[in-house]
């Protein structure tokens, strides 16, 4: 998959008055304001009641004085398309919106069948609650726009992905992925002899953290398995965790217990009575009997999973909620103030919500778990997430229409973008580095395993890496601006150093492969190809560079004096101009290498090299403390010449004792190269 870029497109709706009790009428004036353009007074042409009296007909059912009765399928569909049709005639009398179209699609907007390409993201902001009654996420392109008579959402001549938001004065301080590690909390209800799909959601749950989650070794286990399994379920529940029969007090104490970056919650949609109108809920389980059902509003919702946490320093704020919940996004009532489940967990302040704004078919809310949460997790943008996952649901539902059902709110920063793609970043990191850390576990006994057996497991596990690394080669940012080459030489760099893993891996189980040089050549390709990249910047060219020396001397490749030098130069002007002990930690780190490869590359060193190497390693730990990334990160690496490339007898004395020095302080770490 190829980088997809977004044109943002606000179209804000507003009208004077408070944002309840006004009904929609074709005599209401609002005011649209969208782009550059000036603002634009239209009417929406719908009289309240017959609006309402079409979204009975998209339930699927309804209820009559004869009792409950299913909607044709030929009423439903003709309602789809001719409501389609109606909001599209709203959105023609907005001329800005147009214009702001056409200029997104001069600016390089294109077909979506392309290789990447861009996608429109048009932020709707409604100021008053009929509005949010229009369901806008089935319009059909008006006349005269790209995909005419095509729905808006669906068409490819001009990408569209539609999300909803609240107008703040003042944008939402959390910022994508910088929670750390993803952790779903996965809560569901069935009470009052209710069903709900809990096992299919679980298995797609499961599936979509299996990447991040740490792998068992099944040998040595017990003979019927339970210590692996044991300990496969503890590595699950650091992504994974389960709250069966909710109520929303139970819901309160695992917020507040645990930090949760998603939410999914699974169970059905209900009413309930709201100062004698009704509203739609989440039909959890009482607390007091879980048998009982307990309908709970959004903001009850909302203060549950905003929870102090126990230590009374801080809340649970997820990042992402999703509701797999019949009428979660339903705004319902109008007169009375309040919004939709959804509106109200995004008004709290929760970033990202999907929701269903009709009823959700059971299969429906499973094909969406499993769509929004493997690409979610795995790094993707959530505005092409929701724009795929419209479409999915549209191409697998011939009987529902789920895909217009979903609606989502969303917070986009102005610095959304880069988040997103060091978001990214990292989950691919995570992923290889739990695939290489389970490497490193079956082959831990090497000599005691068949060989054949061993191969077999190691080439499914490079594979996967494999993998990883074409997909982040697919997403890495274009162009020349110091912060693409930044990402580039830290995507490319990691090839190498994933790579050499793998080198290094193969050469544990057998010295003589014949693939093992072919491997070894190939991260010295992605080293010096990062070197390129990185240019200027620092740290990131002299990182990479050492790593590349490093292979030229153990697998007998020329020297390369300027480009030693260079790394020298810039890592030993760290040492004197960094400001933070990390940076200055790793400057050390790499003049304490490439002292012991300066003979190989042509500098033979006018002191003695253990001892300048030995007091480098020392700086380190002064630095960063016992137990610190920087020291274990440092130690492995020299005790690669120690394992691995044991051929040099001089090189292998320095590697001892930088390891003497640094092994007492070393904690259990993953190397940086």
């Amino acid at each position: 998959m190829s980088v997809v870029s977004f044109h943002d497109v606000r179209l804000e709706v507003v009208r004077p008055g408070k944002p309840h009790n006004q009904l929609l009428s074709p005599l209401t004036p609002y005011m649209a304001l969208c782009g550059e353009g000036s603002p634009v007074t239209f009417h929406v042409g719908f009289e309240h009641h017959q609006l309402l009296s079409r979204l009975d007909r998209l339930r699927y059912i309804s209820v009559t004085a004869d009792g409950v009765e299913r909607v044709p399928e030929r009423m439903r569909q003709a309602e789809l398309a001719q409501l389609g049709q109606d909001i599209a005639r709203v959105l023609f009398d907005i001329p800005t919106l147009s214009t702001a179209l056409a200029r997104a699609q001069g600016t390089g907007v294109s077909d979506v069948r392309e290789s990447g390409g861009n996608v429109v993201h048009l932020r709707l902001i409604l100021s008053g609650s009929e509005l949010a009654l229009i369901p806008f996420e089935l319009a059909v392109a008006p006349q005269g726009y790209p995909g005419e008579g095509v729905e808006f959402c669906l068409q490819s001549s001009l990408p569209i992905v539609l999300t909803r938001e609240i107008h703040r004065d003042r944008p939402q301080t959390i910022g994508w992925g910088q929670q750390g590690a993803p952790k779903i909390l996965f809560i569901w209800a069935a009470p009052d002899g209710m069903t709900v799909p809990a096992e299919e959601h679980v298995r797609a749950l499961r599936a979509a953290v299996e990447p991040w989650t740490n792998r068992v070794v099944t040998q040595g286990a017990g003979a019927d398995g339970t210590d692996a399994d044991a300990k496969r379920l503890e590595f699950v529940k650091e992504r994974l965790r389960l709250l069966p029969n909710a109520s929303v007090e139970q819901i309160y104490k695992m917020c507040a217990a645990e930090r949760f970056t998603h939410v999914h919650i699974l169970a059905h949609g209900d009413s309930y009575d709201d100062g004698g109108a009704q509203r739609y809920g989440v039909a959890l389980c009482d607390d007091k009997d879980p048998a009982r059902k307990a309908v709970v509003n959004g903001k009850r919702l909302a203060k549950a999973l905003l929870a102090e946490n126990a230590k009374g320093v801080g809340r649970s704020h997820p990042l992402v909620v999703t509701l797999a919940t019949c009428d979660a996004g339903n705004q319902s009532q109008v007169l009375i103030p309040g919004g939709s489940i959804a509106h109200q967990l995004h008004d709290e302040g929760i970033p990202w919500v999907f929701a269903s704004q009709f009823p959700l078919t059971k299969s429906g809310s499973v094909r969406m778990t499993e769509t929004l949460y493997k690409r979610l997790l795995r790094g993707d943008d959530p505005r092409q997430v929701l724009f795929e996952l419209r479409r999915e649901l549209f191409r697998s539902g011939a009987h529902d229409h789920d895909w217009a059902s979903l609606v989502a709110y969303s917070s986009v920063p102005a610095s959304f973008d880069d988040e997103v793609a060091d978001y990214c970043w990292r989950q691919t990191k995570g992923a290889i580095e739990v695939c290489l850390r389970y490497a490193d576990e079956i082959t831990a006994d090497s000599k005691s395993k068949v060989p054949a057996d061993l191969r077999k497991e190691m080439e499914g596990v490079a594979g996967e890496v494999r993998e990883w690394l074409q997909m982040s080669r697919d997403r890495m940012p274009r162009g020349n601006s110091p912060h693409a080459r930044l990402q580039r030489a830290e995507i490319i760099g990691m090839h190498g150093s994933t790579i050499k893993r793998v080198a290094l891996m193969t050469q544990k189980i057998n010295e003589k492969d014949e693939a093992l040089d072919g491997i070894y050549q190939e991260a010295l390709d992605w080293y010096r190809q990062a070197m390129n990249e990185a240019g200027s910047v620092i740290d990131k060219y002299y990182w990479t560079a050492t790593q590349y020396l490093s292979l030229c001397a153990v697998r007998n490749r020329p020297k390369d004096e300027d480009s030693y030098e260079l790394a020298r130069r810039l890592a030993a002007r760290d040492l004197q101009v960094a400001t933070d002990n990390s940076t200055k930690a790793w400057a050390h780190a790499t003049v304490a290498e490439l002292e012991m490869l300066g003979p190989y590359h042509g500098r033979p060193s006018t002191e003695p090299i253990v001892e300048t190497v030995k007091e480098h390693c020392r700086q380190i730990i002064a630095l960063t403390g016992p137990g610190s990334f920087e020291i274990s990160s440092t130690m492995r690496q020299f005790n690669r010449y120690l394992t691995y490339w044991r051929e040099d007898a001089e090189r292998r004395a320095v590697a001892q004792a930088a390891v003497d020095v640094l092994a007492p302080f070393a904690a259990d770490g993953t190397s940086r190269g």
